[in-house]
């Protein structure tokens, strides 16, 4: 393990499964699911995630689990790419939930104040 990453504990499978459910844009509910346990669970193994990787939120830890390799690249380029069949599934649960912040980048890419 180079210096890097030696600050970083690894995580555990069932961790790095609900982080890489994350990665693709599902919610707790849909994660909890999806894993076949409890919506308390996911959140659970989400906050160890989050301790472990330093992280603040779900996009620093995900950010962090790619850079450092402990989840799979290759699942959230084919996912973020659109190769699939949730593309149109993700396209849709975006364009409904957006946010205050996804309309900030919205509106500065679009030069609107």
């Amino acid at each position: 393990m180079d210096t890097a990453t030696s600050h970083l504990r690894p995580l555990a499978p069932r961790q790095a499964e609900a982080l890489t459910h994350r990665a693709r844009g599902l919610s707790n509910r849909e994660t909890a699911q999806a894993m076949q346990c409890s919506v308390t669970n996911v959140s659970n193994l989400l906050a160890e995630c989050f301790y472990k990787l330093h992280a603040r939120n779900s996009t620093d830890a995900v950010a962090k689990a790619i850079k450092h390799g402990l989840i799979q690249f290759v699942l959230i380029a084919t996912i973020v790419s659109g190769i699939g069949a949730e593309q149109e599934q993700l396209r849709t649960r975006f364009g409904r939930r957006l946010t205050s912040q996804t309309i900030r980048i919205r509106n500065n890419r679009e030069g609107i104040a």
